[in-house]
């Protein structure tokens, strides 16, 4: 587990870093003292520090009182309620516990997100589903912006630029003149308002219990994609999914791919004219999580035309997912999580260029290629750098082109 959780944190993680990006949620920690000290990097995060009197006798007194002090000292319209692994683990009743918080017009709920259970990825799907059921306790805001298509799956502090890719992903679907709602960086009432979207579009594995929550309780359409498009290619799939769905008038739908696909042909023939291409490396090597990892193949490889010879994704997907995964990709996939596993799975692959996070510094290292940052965690990169869409699809192509070359 300690290896699983060195590039994607626990469960609990996951859930506190979606519940930060909500504005007018508070997450309240039900944990021992070292969780909240680590998660809390800084920002006020009211937590319950268990100890040894908690773990003997319960801590849902403690956590009772914990919610009178956060609400006194917190801005906040819901409370999200963490449980980690010490009351999962003595058995505290927390969902009877807010069930009589909500009675007294309290608006809170709990999520059991325990380190032992799963990673930040399982954790942000817990948390982002239990968000949707009980965004109604919050009070009434101002009525969230209509929109057609909810965004799920691109996950706040794992995925290192979530909110452009995001800002990406909703300028995609505005060609087609859809609405995007992003869900996460936005308020409780963008949460509230996801059940009357059109549509939820699934955008990574982590996606996917929320959507399925929508479709069953309101009747949102899910439309899978699956992974982060790249491009103009998949911007083109993602939109034409998007038509079939919701039926869509078809020349809407081909006017606006006709018009991505154009915006990148005119940017990369100039790039082309100018010589910059040729200086592209022939082979290359990507771990990143799923969704990165499928999307990053599919544009380097199937539009740069640069031959992938080790694709290993670092998120541990759901093996019912993997085959689609997989299909996407168009390449093997391999999976592992901890920096010794991916090492030795990019070590049997030659490559001009590795696609990762800074925790394959080494690897790039001792095989002598330029590395260029993909995932968390970062080392040196810009602070805000999307791959998504077109226009993160061209700044791809600058981050490839100002790696040094390979070392001879």
């Amino acid at each position: 587990m300690a290896a699983l959780h060195e590039r994607n944190g626990c469960a609990l993680q996951g859930a506190v870093a979606l519940l930060q990006a909500v504005d007018g949620v508070v997450p309240v920690l039900h944990a021992n003292a070292g969780c909240g000290a680590a998660l809390g990097r800084g920002r006020p995060l009211p937590s319950t520090a268990l100890l040894e009197k908690q773990v003997v006798f319960g801590g849902t007194s403690r956590l009772r009182e914990q919610l009178k002090n956060a609400v006194q000292v917190q801005a906040g319209t819901l409370f999200g309620v963490l449980a980690g692994c010490v009351p999962e683990v003595i058995g505290d009743d927390v969902p009877a516990m807010l069930k009589e918080a909500r009675e007294q017009r309290f608006p809170a709920f709990s999520v059991a997100v325990p380190g032992f259970g799963g990673h930040g990825w399982s954790g942000h799907a817990a948390a982002a589903r239990a968000l949707l059921e009980h965004a109604a306790l919050a009070a009434p805001s101002p009525e969230a912006v209509p929109a057609d298509v909810n965004l799920l799956g691109l996950v706040p502090g794992l995925d290192p630029d979530w909110e452009a890719d995001l800002d990406e992903v909703a300028a995609v679907l505005a060609e087609a003149g859809l609405v995007a709602r992003r869900l996460a960086g936005e308020g409780t009432a963008a949460w509230q308002a996801a059940a009357r979207s059109r549509a939820s579009l699934v955008l990574s594995p982590w996606g996917e219990t929320a959507a399925d929550w929508l479709e069953r309780e309101h009747r949102v359409l899910r439309v899978d994609l699956g992974w982060r498009p790249v491009g103009s290619a998949d911007a083109a799939l993602l939109l034409e999914r998007l038509g079939e769905a919701l039926a869509l008038d078809d020349a809407r739908v081909q006017g606006a791919a006709a018009r991505l696909h154009a915006r990148q042909r005119r940017a990369l023939q100039a790039a082309a004219e100018r010589g910059w291409l040729a200086a592209l490396p022939e082979r290359f090597a990507v771990a990143a999580p799923s969704a990165t990892a499928v999307g990053l193949v599919r544009f380097v490889a199937g539009t740069l035309g640069l031959e992938p010879t080790a694709v290993v994704v670092t998120d541990q997907p759901p093996p019912e997912r993997r085959p689609a995964l997989e299909a996407a990709a168009g390449v093997p996939l391999h999976y592992g999580a901890g920096s010794d596993e991916v090492a030795t799975l990019l070590a049997a692959a030659g490559f001009d260029i590795l696609l990762a996070s800074a925790l394959e510094a080494p690897v790039a290292a001792d095989a002598g290629v330029p590395l260029v940052e993909v995932a968390t965690p970062l080392e040196r990169r810009p602070l805000v750098r999307s791959h998504a869409g077109v226009r993160g699809a061209l700044a791809l192509v600058e981050d490839l082109l100002a790696a040094p070359a390979k070392r001879r």
